[in-house]
């Protein structure tokens, strides 16, 4: 690998002593032994980085997308968005911005309803939802939510379109 960048910087004494000694105990040059720290250090922290961003969810999600209403529990305020994603314990929806004050998503009376068709099914599904997540982009609000009081009839539906 060719080495065209130079980096200087100051360190203790102490820190100093032990890089020496370490390049002795392995017969390298200072500036080999520091490459080789270094090096490892971004091996090491670009896998704990890959490692962070495997699934950490109880259940695993479906990609899809998929329109819905959503119903907000208290106001009955209903509003048109789409699940981007779905899972046995919840859901990521996204909606259009211009319609983010039509709905509260934030405090503990936040809860609403969502209803929709799976893709394989023309039966609605009616969902109780508590909403654990939201992140505003530019054009658009996502909500990540947890079902609450799922029915039999509903869990069956789900259960047999994710498994």
């Amino acid at each position: 690998m060719k080495k065209d960048k130079s980096i200087c910087f100051r360190v203790s004494g102490e820190v100093h002593d032990g890089l020496i000694r370490i390049s002795r105990e392995e017969r390298r040059s200072l500036s080999s032994t520091i490459e080789i720290i270094l090096s490892d250090y971004l091996h090491k922290r670009k896998s704990s980085v890959v490692e962070s961003r495997q699934e950490k969810r109880q259940y695993p999600r479906e990609s899809l997308s998929v329109p819905a209403v959503i119903i907000q529990a208290d106001t009955e305020q209903e509003c048109i968005v789409d699940i981007t994603e779905l899972s046995m314990g919840g859901l990521k929806i996204s909606l259009a911005k211009e319609m983010e004050d039509r709905l509260r998503m934030a405090g503990q009376d936040a809860k609403f309803e969502v209803v929709f068709n799976l893709p394989s099914s023309n039966k609605p599904i009616r969902l109780a939802c508590e909403p654990k997540r939201i992140v505003n982009n530019e054009n658009s609000v996502h909500i990540g939510a947890a079902f609450i009081d799922t029915d039999n009839n509903n869990s069956k539906a789900l259960r047999s379109y994710l498994m």
